[in-house]
């Protein structure tokens, strides 16, 4: 499904402030409270849009590290849902390129890391892993692709499976 400016605005206004009330954002847009309140249905209906409160780990003490796997014997996607269940992992994503899936990971000390590095170790298939941690955050969940064209699905989908 396609997107166009004022759900691209929507998007964005959510992601300034996810507490925006439906009026506010129809007033800033020049349109009506249905039409924003459709629109957002939609959008969160359709997967496009999922509306959450987001917390920077380091604030909290936690690690916060980003893992980029290689995968054999087994397919990503296989690799990617057997990971799914591991509480501290907040993103998983199949990839294109030299690694498979990147993983990000908010373990509460370096102690817990190493129990999760263990863990990704013994999953069927995982060959490799490289590993970055997070010494400081700048920015982060400020996607802005929806701003411009650029955020357009391709034709024929390609979306998550």
């Amino acid at each position: 499904m396609a997107v166009d400016e004022i759900d691209r605005r929507l998007v964005e206004l959510l992601g300034e402030d996810g507490r925006r009330t439906f009026t506010e954002m129809a007033s800033i847009l020049g349109v009506s409270e249905g039409t924003v309140r459709a629109r957002v249905q939609r959008l969160t209906s359709d997967g496009t849009l999922r509306i959450v409160a987001l917390c920077n780990p380091l604030t909290l003490g936690h690690q916060s590290v980003r893992l980029l796997l290689t995968v054999r014997k087994l397919t990503p996607r296989a690799v990617a849902r057997s990971l799914e269940n591991i509480p501290m992992i907040g993103q998983i994503a199949l990839l294109a390129g030299s690694h498979d899936i990147w993983v990000e990971a908010t373990p509460r000390d370096l102690g817990q890391l190493a129990d999760l590095l263990d863990e990704l170790r013994r999953t069927p298939g995982v060959a490799s892993i490289d590993q970055a941690v997070l010494t400081r955050l700048y920015k982060d969940y400020s996607w802005t692709g929806l701003r411009d064209l650029s955020g357009e699905r391709a034709q024929g989908g390609g979306g998550v499976s």
